[in-house]
């Protein structure tokens, strides 16, 4: 199998018909090209009907996994993952990622079910990238942190960053940036996305962003220790880190995001990148509170940038394959929060104004933050370390 496109949902996803008929636009193979849908409580009974009806009219495959198909297949098959996905989650796409395993595609494409196709675009060319090896323009930033956001044309020509983009490089850097053609194998491409594009609470509350187009429509990857957020709401994963990519539950909303940056720092010990660019899509986006995003999301955004400091100063040492490499990376993770937790407390400042900050709620905060971002490497280590038991 070539492509897999994988989804979750509790509405009927209606936004597949755009899909398949995009697919079937652009002539491709029916028998390279599949489309998986996990249900959850939420998703209506009639979704397994509407899938064999759409797949009848179109003639690619679509397999629809309900509750009763889950609890049967993933807890006979593979127990002891299973058991990371609870009910009534978004992070239970990744069951379509489990279902493969016996036989890895090249690539798979997680995707929303608010986002929706153009009809004039190819939307699997743009990802056909992912598990290739091209000569692309490679961005390298000072800060390593570049704002490949820019390239988007806002309606007020705001200017915004991506998800999860850590706030310390929110700055005028971020958007100075130089571009080389590299040759390197490209890991997993994030789609463009137009309308309501991925970006935080924080964002929405301040300016109903709204993008229009694209300066550049093409794809740019990352040079070697560069990071970018990929969300996973129209990205394609290769198949030798479909079986790596995982969000751990403790890290929040955003567990998207920190997994892209441990996922690019990984492809780079191995001379191999990231991309951004097309396909183009539109996100018709689900009714959200924006109040309550910020919330789910605040804990993260505070942490992230200490986060990232760990990641840049980590080193991933030479394994044989990626999966060890990623444990190693974990592992190191780890011990760079156990010597930072250890630090001794600082003179603690005595501040005369109610908003100011001292010291100890400073370290208080840091501390908070190393918990945070523990409880994800540890969570995602147990995944790794059940993964190496199935690919050993």
């Amino acid at each position: 199998m070539e492509n897999v496109i994988i989804t979750t949902t509790i509405n009927t996803p209606t936004f597949l018909e755009g899909i398949c008929k995009n697919l079937k636009r652009f002539k491709y193979g029916k028998n390279e090209n599949s489309i998986i849908v996990i249900g959850d409580l939420k998703t209506p009974k009639t979704t397994n009907n509407f899938c064999q009806k759409l797949s009848s009219k179109y003639g690619y495959k679509i397999n629809y996994f309900d509750i009763a198909f889950q609890n049967s297949f993933f807890k006979k098959k593979y127990k002891s993952l299973y058991n990371f996905f609870p009910l009534n989650d978004a992070v239970r796409k990744l069951l379509g990622s489990i279902y493969l395993f016996k036989k890895l595609p090249n690539r798979v494409i997680f995707i929303d079910d608010d986002n929706y196709v153009n009809d004039q675009k190819d939307f699997l060319k743009g990802h056909l990238v992912t598990n290739s090896k091209l000569k692309l323009n490679s961005v390298n930033s000072k800060s390593k942190w570049p704002n490949l956001y820019k390239y988007f044309k806002e309606r007020s020509n705001v200017p915004f960053y991506a998800r999860g983009y850590p706030w310390k490089y929110r700055n005028l850097l971020a958007n100075k940036f130089s571009t080389k053609k590299k040759l390197k194998k490209v890991i997993a491409n994030c789609g463009y996305i137009l309308g309501d594009p991925d970006i935080d609470a924080n964002s929405r509350l301040f300016w109903p962003i709204e993008t229009l187009g694209v300066a550049k429509e093409q794809h740019f990857t990352l040079d070697k220790e560069n990071f970018f957020p990929l969300n996973d709401q129209n990205t394609s994963v290769a198949k030798n880190y479909i079986p790596l990519y995982f969000k751990p539950l403790s890290g929040g909303r955003n567990s998207d995001i920190w997994t892209s940056y441990l996922i690019e720092k990984v492809a780079y010990a191995f001379n191999e990148t990231v991309a951004y660019g097309p396909p183009i899509i539109t996100q018709v986006r689900n009714k959200h509170d924006y109040w309550k995003d910020y919330e789910l999301e605040k804990e993260h955004n505070i942490s992230t940038d200490l986060f990232s400091e760990i990641l840049e100063s980590i080193k991933i040492s030479k394994t044989s394959n990626r999966l060890d490499a990623f444990i190693n990376l974990c592992d190191k993770f780890v011990i760079k929060i156990n010597i930072l937790s250890k630090e001794s407390k600082k003179k603690i400042n005595l501040v005369r104004h109610y908003q100011a900050i001292s010291n100890k709620e400073k370290l208080s905060r840091r501390k908070n933050s190393l918990r945070y971002i523990k409880m994800y490497i540890n969570e995602y280590k147990k995944w790794l370390v059940e993964v190496r038991k199935i690919f050993s």
